[in-house]
Protein backbone atom coordinates (compact mmCIF):
# COMPACT_ATOMS: atom_id res chain seq x y z
CA UNK A 1 0.00 0.00 0.00
CA UNK A 2 0.94 3.63 -0.50
CA UNK A 3 -0.53 6.41 1.66
CA UNK A 4 -0.58 10.02 0.46
CA UNK A 5 -1.07 12.72 3.09
CA UNK A 6 0.61 14.95 5.58
CA UNK A 7 -1.10 14.54 8.94
CA UNK A 8 -2.31 12.18 11.62
CA UNK A 9 -4.86 10.40 9.43
CA UNK A 10 -2.18 9.35 6.94
CA UNK A 11 -0.07 7.93 9.77
CA UNK A 12 -3.02 6.13 11.38
CA UNK A 13 -4.08 4.55 8.07
CA UNK A 14 -0.53 3.41 7.35
CA UNK A 15 -0.21 1.93 10.83
CA UNK A 16 -3.51 0.06 10.39
CA UNK A 17 -2.31 -1.35 7.07
CA UNK A 18 0.97 -2.51 8.61
CA UNK A 19 -0.96 -4.30 11.37
CA UNK A 20 -2.84 -6.16 8.62
CA UNK A 21 0.48 -7.36 7.24
CA UNK A 22 0.44 -4.94 4.31
CA UNK A 23 3.80 -3.37 3.48
CA UNK A 24 3.15 0.38 3.46
CA UNK A 25 4.93 3.60 2.58
CA UNK A 26 3.80 7.16 3.31
CA UNK A 27 4.51 9.92 0.83
CA UNK A 28 4.23 13.28 2.60
CA UNK A 29 2.34 15.49 0.15
CA UNK A 30 2.55 18.70 2.16
CA UNK A 31 4.05 21.83 0.63
CA UNK A 32 7.04 21.30 2.93
CA UNK A 33 8.48 18.22 4.57
CA UNK A 34 6.90 17.43 7.93
CA UNK A 35 9.65 16.38 10.32
CA UNK A 36 6.97 15.53 12.88
CA UNK A 37 5.33 13.05 10.51
CA UNK A 38 8.73 11.56 9.62
CA UNK A 39 9.61 11.14 13.29
CA UNK A 40 6.27 9.59 14.22
CA UNK A 41 6.36 7.24 11.23
CA UNK A 42 9.92 6.16 12.06
CA UNK A 43 8.81 5.42 15.63
CA UNK A 44 6.22 3.00 14.23
CA UNK A 45 8.70 1.51 11.75
CA UNK A 46 6.90 2.98 8.72
CA UNK A 47 8.78 4.37 5.74
CA UNK A 48 7.89 8.04 5.17
CA UNK A 49 9.29 10.13 2.33
CA UNK A 50 8.86 13.66 0.99
CA UNK A 51 9.73 13.94 -2.70
CA UNK A 52 8.85 16.29 -5.54
CA UNK A 53 5.50 15.95 -7.27
CA UNK A 54 7.18 14.89 -10.52
CA UNK A 55 9.15 12.18 -8.73
CA UNK A 56 6.02 10.97 -6.94
CA UNK A 57 4.08 10.73 -10.21
CA UNK A 58 6.94 8.71 -11.70
CA UNK A 59 6.98 6.33 -8.71
CA UNK A 60 3.24 5.70 -8.89
CA UNK A 61 3.13 5.31 -12.66
CA UNK A 62 5.84 2.64 -12.40
CA UNK A 63 4.09 0.57 -9.70
CA UNK A 64 3.94 -2.98 -11.09
CA UNK A 65 2.30 -4.97 -8.29
CA UNK A 66 -1.25 -4.80 -6.90
CA UNK A 67 -1.21 -1.74 -4.64
CA UNK A 68 -3.82 0.09 -2.57
CA UNK A 69 -3.34 3.85 -2.92
CA UNK A 70 -4.83 5.68 0.07
CA UNK A 71 -5.29 9.44 -0.20
CA UNK A 72 -5.74 10.56 3.42
CA UNK A 73 -6.47 14.31 3.59
CA UNK A 74 -4.04 14.75 0.75
CA UNK A 75 -3.85 18.22 -0.89
CA UNK A 76 -2.27 16.78 -4.02
CA UNK A 77 -4.63 16.00 -6.93
CA UNK A 78 -3.84 12.55 -8.29
CA UNK A 79 -3.24 12.93 -12.06
CA UNK A 80 -4.94 10.77 -14.64
CA UNK A 81 -1.70 9.08 -15.71
CA UNK A 82 -1.41 7.64 -12.19
CA UNK A 83 -5.05 6.54 -12.13
CA UNK A 84 -4.53 4.74 -15.44
CA UNK A 85 -2.02 2.37 -13.82
CA UNK A 86 -3.98 -0.94 -13.67
CA UNK A 87 -2.06 -2.09 -10.60
CA UNK A 88 -3.37 0.78 -8.45
CA UNK A 89 -6.68 0.87 -6.57
CA UNK A 90 -7.05 4.46 -5.34
CA UNK A 91 -9.35 5.65 -2.55
CA UNK A 92 -9.68 9.10 -1.03
CA UNK A 93 -11.03 10.62 2.18
CA UNK A 94 -13.04 13.81 1.80
CA UNK A 95 -14.18 16.08 4.66
CA UNK A 96 -17.83 16.32 3.64
CA UNK A 97 -20.83 14.24 2.69
CA UNK A 98 -20.29 14.10 -1.06
CA UNK A 99 -21.59 15.29 -3.41
CA UNK A 100 -21.85 18.40 -1.23
CA UNK A 101 -18.78 20.61 -0.87
CA UNK A 102 -16.31 18.95 -3.18
CA UNK A 103 -12.81 20.44 -3.36
CA UNK A 104 -10.76 21.97 -0.55
CA UNK A 105 -11.63 23.08 3.01
CA UNK A 106 -15.08 21.49 2.89
CA UNK A 107 -15.64 21.89 6.64
CA UNK A 108 -15.25 25.66 6.27
CA UNK A 109 -17.92 25.86 3.59
CA UNK A 110 -20.29 23.62 5.52
CA UNK A 111 -20.12 25.96 8.52
CA UNK A 112 -20.34 29.14 6.43
CA UNK A 113 -23.39 27.87 4.55
CA UNK A 114 -24.92 26.89 7.91
CA UNK A 115 -25.39 23.21 7.13
CA UNK A 116 -26.90 21.21 9.96
CA UNK A 117 -24.71 18.17 9.31
CA UNK A 118 -21.38 17.41 7.70
CA UNK A 119 -19.21 14.32 7.86
CA UNK A 120 -16.65 12.35 5.87
CA UNK A 121 -16.68 10.28 2.70
CA UNK A 122 -14.28 7.57 1.60
CA UNK A 123 -14.65 7.15 -2.16
CA UNK A 124 -12.93 5.70 -5.20
CA UNK A 125 -10.65 8.15 -6.99
CA UNK A 126 -11.58 9.13 -10.52
CA UNK A 127 -10.07 11.78 -12.85
CA UNK A 128 -12.73 14.34 -11.85
CA UNK A 129 -12.06 15.65 -8.33
CA UNK A 130 -14.20 14.04 -5.60
CA UNK A 131 -16.39 12.31 -8.17
CA UNK A 132 -15.74 8.61 -7.51
CA UNK A 133 -18.16 6.01 -6.19
CA UNK A 134 -18.81 6.13 -2.44
CA UNK A 135 -17.39 3.42 -0.19
CA UNK A 136 -18.65 4.74 3.15
CA UNK A 137 -19.99 7.94 4.69
CA UNK A 138 -20.31 9.02 8.31
CA UNK A 139 -22.33 12.00 9.53
CA UNK A 140 -21.39 14.68 12.04
CA UNK A 141 -23.81 17.32 13.39
CA UNK A 142 -22.73 20.96 13.20
CA UNK A 143 -23.54 22.95 16.33
CA UNK A 144 -23.97 26.72 16.27
CA UNK A 145 -20.75 27.34 18.18
CA UNK A 146 -18.32 24.96 16.46
CA UNK A 147 -15.28 26.14 14.46
CA UNK A 148 -13.62 24.66 11.38
CA UNK A 149 -10.70 23.52 13.52
CA UNK A 150 -12.99 21.61 15.88
CA UNK A 151 -14.98 20.04 13.02
CA UNK A 152 -11.79 18.97 11.25
CA UNK A 153 -10.53 17.20 14.38
CA UNK A 154 -13.81 15.32 14.73
CA UNK A 155 -13.71 14.42 11.05
CA UNK A 156 -10.25 12.88 11.40
CA UNK A 157 -11.54 10.58 14.13
CA UNK A 158 -14.55 9.60 12.01
CA UNK A 159 -12.37 9.09 8.94
CA UNK A 160 -10.12 6.62 10.73
CA UNK A 161 -13.09 4.70 12.15
CA UNK A 162 -14.57 4.46 8.65
CA UNK A 163 -11.23 3.38 7.14
CA UNK A 164 -11.04 0.52 9.63
CA UNK A 165 -14.55 -0.58 8.57
CA UNK A 166 -13.80 -0.67 4.86
CA UNK A 167 -10.20 -1.93 4.99
CA UNK A 168 -10.81 -5.68 4.79
CA UNK A 169 -13.37 -5.38 1.97
CA UNK A 170 -10.85 -3.22 0.09
CA UNK A 171 -8.03 -5.72 0.61
CA UNK A 172 -10.13 -8.71 -0.42
CA UNK A 173 -11.84 -7.00 -3.34
CA UNK A 174 -15.33 -7.17 -1.85
CA UNK A 175 -15.89 -3.49 -1.10
CA UNK A 176 -19.34 -2.25 -2.09
CA UNK A 177 -19.76 1.12 -3.72
CA UNK A 178 -22.67 3.38 -4.53
CA UNK A 179 -23.10 6.32 -6.88
CA UNK A 180 -23.11 9.82 -5.45
CA UNK A 181 -26.63 11.12 -5.02
CA UNK A 182 -28.11 14.23 -3.49
CA UNK A 183 -27.50 17.96 -3.77
CA UNK A 184 -24.20 18.86 -5.42
CA UNK A 185 -22.55 22.16 -4.55
CA UNK A 186 -19.87 24.16 -6.35
CA UNK A 187 -16.35 22.78 -6.05
CA UNK A 188 -14.02 25.09 -4.12
CA UNK A 189 -10.29 25.60 -4.51
CA UNK A 190 -7.65 26.04 -1.80
CA UNK A 191 -7.35 29.80 -2.32
CA UNK A 192 -11.08 30.47 -1.97
CA UNK A 193 -12.61 31.77 1.25
CA UNK A 194 -16.17 32.86 2.09
CA UNK A 195 -16.80 36.44 0.92
CA UNK A 196 -13.11 36.53 -0.04
CA UNK A 197 -12.31 36.86 3.67
CA UNK A 198 -14.13 40.18 4.16
CA UNK A 199 -16.64 40.39 6.99
CA UNK A 200 -19.68 42.47 6.14
CA UNK A 201 -20.79 44.29 9.28
CA UNK A 202 -24.32 44.62 7.86
CA UNK A 203 -24.83 40.87 7.97
CA UNK A 204 -27.26 39.43 10.55
CA UNK A 205 -25.89 37.91 13.75
CA UNK A 206 -26.11 34.28 12.59
CA UNK A 207 -24.22 35.01 9.35
CA UNK A 208 -21.39 36.86 11.10
CA UNK A 209 -21.13 34.00 13.57
CA UNK A 210 -20.97 31.44 10.77
CA UNK A 211 -18.34 33.48 8.91
CA UNK A 212 -16.04 33.85 11.93
CA UNK A 213 -16.31 30.20 12.95
CA UNK A 214 -15.83 28.99 9.37
CA UNK A 215 -12.51 30.82 9.03
CA UNK A 216 -11.30 29.77 12.48
CA UNK A 217 -8.63 27.06 12.17
CA UNK A 218 -6.99 27.87 15.48
CA UNK A 219 -3.29 28.48 14.98
CA UNK A 220 -3.16 26.60 11.68
CA UNK A 221 -2.31 28.58 8.57
CA UNK A 222 -5.06 27.14 6.36
CA UNK A 223 -6.86 30.21 4.98
CA UNK A 224 -6.08 33.90 4.86
CA UNK A 225 -6.99 36.07 7.82
CA UNK A 226 -10.48 37.60 7.79
CA UNK A 227 -10.85 41.38 7.95
CA UNK A 228 -13.29 44.29 7.89
CA UNK A 229 -12.94 47.53 5.94
CA UNK A 230 -13.26 50.97 7.51
CA UNK A 231 -12.25 54.20 5.74
CA UNK A 232 -10.40 52.22 3.04
CA UNK A 233 -8.39 50.40 5.70
CA UNK A 234 -8.30 46.65 6.20
CA UNK A 235 -8.68 45.89 9.90
CA UNK A 236 -7.74 42.49 11.29
CA UNK A 237 -8.15 40.99 14.76
CA UNK A 238 -6.31 38.47 16.91
CA UNK A 239 -9.38 36.89 18.54
CA UNK A 240 -13.14 37.20 18.65
CA UNK A 241 -16.08 36.52 20.95
CA UNK A 242 -19.63 35.55 19.99
CA UNK A 243 -22.26 36.08 22.65
CA UNK A 244 -25.90 35.28 21.95
CA UNK A 245 -28.51 37.33 23.81
CA UNK A 246 -31.07 40.03 23.10
CA UNK A 247 -29.61 43.51 22.47
CA UNK A 248 -31.54 46.76 22.73
CA UNK A 249 -30.17 48.21 19.50
CA UNK A 250 -28.14 47.30 16.44
CA UNK A 251 -24.89 49.21 16.04
CA UNK A 252 -21.17 48.93 15.31
CA UNK A 253 -18.67 50.55 17.66
CA UNK A 254 -14.95 50.98 16.91
CA UNK A 255 -12.53 51.52 19.79
CA UNK A 256 -8.75 51.60 19.85
CA UNK A 257 -8.38 47.83 20.26
CA UNK A 258 -11.80 46.28 19.61
CA UNK A 259 -14.80 46.32 17.31
CA UNK A 260 -18.20 45.65 18.88
CA UNK A 261 -21.05 44.57 16.58
CA UNK A 262 -24.50 44.54 18.17
CA UNK A 263 -27.42 42.71 16.63
CA UNK A 264 -30.85 41.95 18.05
CA UNK A 265 -29.81 38.31 18.59
CA UNK A 266 -26.41 38.93 20.17
CA UNK A 267 -23.03 40.65 20.30
CA UNK A 268 -19.85 40.06 18.28
CA UNK A 269 -16.57 41.36 19.70
CA UNK A 270 -13.47 41.50 17.47
CA UNK A 271 -10.59 41.79 19.93
CA UNK A 272 -7.07 43.23 19.66
CA UNK A 273 -7.54 44.79 16.24
CA UNK A 274 -4.76 46.06 14.00
CA UNK A 275 -4.53 47.76 10.61
CA UNK A 276 -3.31 45.92 7.52
CA UNK A 277 -2.72 47.06 3.96
CA UNK A 278 -5.29 48.60 1.63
Amino acid sequence: AVVLGTGSLALSCADKLEHHGISCRIYDTGAQRSKTLERQAAHKGIDCQWISEDALVKCLVEVSAPTLLVSAINPWIIPQEVLENPYLEAVNCHQALLPRHSGRNAEMWAIYEEDEITGITWHKVRPQVDSGEILIQKELPISQDVTSFAVFRQQMKLAYEAFCEILEPLLFGSARTEAQTGEKTIMHYSWETPADGRLNMDWPFHKISAFLRALDYGGLDVVKKPYVVQNDRNIFWKSYQIQAGTQKKETVCFTENNISILRKEGRILLKNTYIGGK
